[in-house]
């Protein structure tokens, strides 16, 4: 019997072994960390001279079920009655193991046709579920769907007074985290907003971050950034404000729900739904809202 545990647990840590050293073989990050010439963020300018935008904030949603759908009509609702200009898609865009390749069916099943009557700009960034497939398939899908925006890993995108900064929370080493550091101190922006998708702190299943995600958060986003938005855990939770930025969890976008675990925020909620931002020069306001359309929470920061 104790053979037989050995025998499994040296087979697990060869296979985990395997794996890493088969996303190190693809990996920018991992390849060049030694590199300190090559700079990993993309980046774009989508101004469209606004003097305020409108957006929706939704993650883990890809699960094809109808409580995604109930989302996407949510949204359809509010951006109908009150504009909206783009969607941030916190990751784990499809459950539960990714997409295997460029033509699986999940594309159409839990992205093109949940969405079809939200004419938006989706940015994208990779969740935990995403790599466990074809992420490379993804990124060449951006391509063939103008809808679905995932250019690279992480990447920024300008919207006149407001950077937005895409980072894969799936690889937290060294070199993300000086690029991200030093692209968030050299942004002009009024306002700065990254997402990726696991949390800094959550009150949820999974808990707060990792050491090392922890720590790249941390070292780039303190005083240098106005929010961070995740998702990962399965419920809507403002955690609280800490050095200048607003954190905040919105992984309710379709898969299974999931309970609060502790109470150590300004609001946390386990209901499917969204968060819808407005933003302009001097004001930042955000509120969390379920599938009715029902405000559960709302949130303002001035400048």
């Amino acid at each position: 019997m104790y053979l037989k545990l050995t025998i499994l647990i040296i087979a697990l840590i060869i296979s985990s072994c395997s794996y890493l050293n088969e996303l190190r073989k693809k990996d920018p990050f991992v390849l060049k960390t030694n590199d300190k010439k090559s700079v990993y963020f993309k980046s774009f300018d989508h101004s469209e001279n606004k003097k305020e935008y409108k957006f929706i904030v939704v993650g883990d949603a890809g699960s094809g079920f109808k409580a995604q759908y109930d989302v996407a009509n949510a949204i359809e609702k509010k951006c109908k009655n009150n504009n909206c200009d783009f969607v941030l898609y916190l990751g784990d865009n499809f459950y539960d193991y990714g997409v295997k390749s460029l033509d699986d069916s999940q594309f159409i099943d839990k992205f093109e046709k949940p969405y079809k009557n939200i004419d938006l700009k989706f940015y994208v960034i990779l969740g935990n579920h995403d790599y466990r497939g074809n992420i490379h398939a993804q990124i060449k899908y951006s391509k063939k769907n103008k809808k679905f925006f995932l250019p690279n890993r992480v990447y920024k995108v300008k919207k006149d007074f407001i950077d937005i900064f895409a980072i894969d929370t799936n690889i937290p080493y060294k070199k993300q985290t000086e690029n991200l550091l030093n692209e968030l101190k050299n942004s002009q922006a009024r306002w700065k907003i990254v997402f990726g998708h696991h949390p800094r702190y959550s009150s949820g299943l999974h808990g707060d971050a990792s050491k090392q995600l922890a720590n790249m958060l941390d070292t780039s986003l303190c005083n240098n950034a106005d929010f961070y938005l995740a998702g990962h855990d399965h419920h809507k939770e403002h955690t609280y404000s800490k050095c200048g930025v607003e954190y905040v969890i919105v992984g309710t976008g379709g898969a299974s729900l999931r309970g609060i675990l502790s109470n150590k925020n300004n609001f946390s909620i386990s209901s499917y739904g969204f968060s819808w931002f407005k933003v302009n020069n001097n004001e930042a306001y955000f509120e969390f809202l379920d599938t009715k359309g029902n405000v559960e929470y709302s949130f303002k920061k001035s400048k």
